[in-house]
């Protein structure tokens, strides 16, 4: 992969996002029980789609799924790599990866999708996908809607968290206009007896659920479900995302 399309922004957070807790990561493997989990046979093997660390792929390892991951930070791949040592993962853009249909099963999580900033953009990933998946294959993923999320990141939400050797603040910005969201990190890291400060900027598309939707289904994906996280799956968490569940359809 050309370092024009590497994710550098993820790798300077890749050894501390473990920090901010994995106790999310059991609250996904849940929801993934509810949505898609039964519906697929037993040791299907699964896409994770912006993978990051690792985590869910060695919960679903431990089902006794096969599970490939890719994300476009080889920081976080690094991670992964040592919290699932038995999956396989691949370094590359979600843009412009081209998988053979491979996968019972897709799932992004965390709002990998919004860090797609144009709808084509968004169409190229969700293409890709949908081409890796057998047919009758299910994507789940999880995505920051702007019917769910301008408020907050408009009213600049901020949050942190303080861990081992480690400090780091997030603050959000909404630019309205163009319905992208900006958090902006700051990380204080102890190294060497000395406290290192590093600064780095998100950039996250707010999306509708209708524009979302329809493009799923020009890609092909039928039978579209959308359920608000906080209603419809009860995750007791304060969470500004959906969850889209939709399937490629068997051949006529």
């Amino acid at each position: 992969m050309s370092s024009k399309q590497r994710n550098t922004n993820h790798d300077a957070i890749a050894s501390m996002y473990d920090l901010k807790g994995i106790e999310r990561h059991d609250i996904v493997l849940n929801c993934l029980d509810r949505l898609i989990l039964k519906n697929i046979p037993e040791g299907a093997h699964i896409f994770d789609l912006g993978c990051g660390t690792g985590q869910i792929a060695q919960r679903l390892l431990k089902r006794g799924y096969q599970v490939t991951g890719l994300d476009s930070s080889e920081g976080m791949l690094n991670v992964a790599r040592e919290n699932a040592p038995n999956a396989k993962f691949i370094l590359d853009d979600a843009r412009f990866f081209k998988l053979l249909p491979t996968f019972h099963a897709a799932i992004s999580t965390d709002g990998v999708l919004n860090y797609f900033l144009k709808p084509e953009e968004l169409h190229d990933v969700l293409q890709n996908v949908y081409n890796s998946l057998l047919e009758n294959g299910i994507f789940v993923f999880e995505l920051y809607l702007e019917e769910l999320c301008e408020s907050d990141w408009k009213n600049n939400d901020s949050g942190g968290g303080v861990k081992d050797d480690n400090v780091w603040v997030d603050i959000w910005n909404y630019d309205i206009e163009n319905k992208i969201g900006r958090k902006d990190t700051t990380r204080f890291q102890f190294i060497n007896g000395n406290w290192q400060r590093l600064d780095k900027s998100f950039f996250l598309k707010a999306y509708s659920a209708k524009d979302v939707k329809i493009a799923l289904e020009k890609v092909g994906f039928t039978e579209v479900n959308i359920y608000d996280v906080n209603r419809d799956l009860e995750v007791n968490k304060a969470s500004q995302t959906a969850c889209f569940v939709c399937r490629k359809p068997l051949s006529e």
